[in-house]
């Protein structure tokens, strides 16, 4: 269930809110770089730095320009498809790496946030040339 975010802190000049939207920020991230192959989902990241969900989607926002939901799929992603790029690890290995149930939840959540699958991910990078290249 998404709950819905006030963009602002009631009472907060926009200095302080910056301030502690950096700090908020910079702590989700340190945790997500830290955690991002067991933990998936927000409400476990905002348990663990000490704020709200709401308050990390806001931070993440505000400095990313994306929820924190996103902004933990685009980092798994992204290592997805390093892991594709460059090693030979099938898709049920690299979902085992990802901290997922099984290759096919993976495979979904690769195809529903990457628009194809593992597999033509990386078919993709060979038939292209760019095998040694990671997606940024």
């Amino acid at each position: 269930m998404v709950t819905p975010c006030s963009a602002t802190h009631l009472g907060a000049s926009t200095a302080d809110q910056n301030l502690e939207t950096g700090d908020t920020f910079q702590r989700f991230r340190t945790a997500l770089e830290r955690d991002f192959t067991r933990i998936h989902r927000l409400d476990d990241y905002a348990r663990s730095v000490g704020y709200s969900a709401c308050t990390l989607s806001r931070a993440t926002m505000a400095t990313a320009g994306v929820n924190g939901k996103d902004f933990i799929d685009r980092r798994i992603v992204l290592e997805a498809k390093r892991m594709l790029a460059h090693s030979d690890h099938n898709a049920a290995q690299i979902a085992a790496r990802l901290g997922f149930a099984s290759g096919t939840n993976f495979t979904e959540y690769f195809r529903a946030r990457a628009g194809l699958t593992p597999i033509a991910f990386r078919t993709s990078l060979t038939t292209t040339g760019r095998s040694s290249q990671p997606e940024r």
